[in-house]
């Protein structure tokens, strides 16, 4: 199997307290990472220390299968960033921004520029200064850029932050379309589950520094994640009747007046039937399946953080 990222026990430690621990993750070649985890909890630091910005306190990283030094400058060229907010020369435009870039890269393409403004809506900004974007549009040429010379592999820390729905579409569709038709191999970190839901192959679950799990989409969905949401009028009650009558144990009460099961053996006809006979008043029950972030949280509680 091949690895374009492969960290072993990476720890960054600033004064006292460490960042992140003993982090060991693995990214395919060909696959869209998701990397997830609240703010704070260590997706931008790992990022930092990928791209050689920050240094690890312990641990190793290899990219492309070599392992990445201080002075590995050379393996910077095969790789685009964004991480953190963008940061451009104000007074310039967006073309001219990524000019620049183009010469300090070393890259020539001379339609290359005016394909990545195209593929991120910036076309038409002309000579308008960066000064003068708006945070939506500074992100979006942080990815324009980020993408302009063709890398291998594509590092993107939370790349929707200050789009609006329309253009947090546009980018999942990009990504998509950057890694099926041009084989990149996609890194990209959020802490909105629902962004990296519908895009990744793999994802990372990251909390308090510590990476939890790793885990394939694909194994996610063929997990017994399905239930039975059911809204009740007296839900201690309900809960006694679900335990008692119907000997189910595995239930969750979620909030007042709402009760998930996930024992599906017995029928939503049958737990209605049950309960009307025992006076629970019922308003609401329907089967539903759970999403990233339910895995995420419930993996998070269990865990204790």
């Amino acid at each position: 199997m091949t690895y374009i990222v492969r960290t072993d026990r990476l720890t960054k430690t600033i004064g006292e307290k460490n960042i992140v621990t003993d982090v060991s993750m693995h990214v395919k070649k060909g696959e869209i990472y998701g990397f997830l985890g609240p703010n704070g909890a260590g997706k931008t630091t790992v990022m930092k220390m990928l791209t050689n910005l920050w240094k690890p306190t312990s641990g190793s990283i290899e990219l492309f299968g070599k392992k990445l030094t201080p002075t590995s400058y050379e393996v910077l060229e095969r790789i685009g960033s964004m991480i953190g907010s963008p940061v451009f020369y104000e007074h310039l435009s967006g073309r001219e921004n990524l000019s620049l870039h183009c010469a300090y890269m070393g890259y020539h393409d001379p339609g290359r520029i005016g394909e990545v403004l195209e593929m991120l809506d910036l076309a038409d900004t002309g000579k308008k200064p960066v000064r003068e974007f708006s945070l939506g549009m500074k992100q979006r040429l942080g990815i324009a850029r980020a993408v302009l010379c063709k890398p291998e592999l594509l590092i993107l820390d939370e790349p929707t932050n200050g789009l609006d729905p329309a253009g947090m579409k546009k980018i999942r569709e990009l990504l998509r379309m950057l890694c099926a038709e041009y084989s990149i191999t996609i890194l990209v970190s959020s802490h909105i589950l629902s962004q990296i839901e519908s895009i990744a192959d793999m994802i990372g679950v990251i909390d308090h520094g510590v990476l939890m799990k790793e885990i394939t989409m694909k194994e996610i969905s063929e997990m017994s994640l399905a239930y039975m949401e059911l809204d009740v009028v007296h839900t201690k009650k309900a809960a006694y009747v679900l335990a008692d009558k119907l000997g189910l144990v595995n239930f969750k009460i979620i909030d007042e007046g709402q009760i998930r099961i996930y024992d599906l053996d017995v029928s939503a006809q049958e737990i209605s039937k049950i309960l009307a006979m025992e006076d629970v008043g019922i308003t609401g029950i329907r089967k539903k399946a759970e999403s990233l972030e339910d895995y995420f949280l419930k993996m998070t509680e269990e865990a204790g953080r």
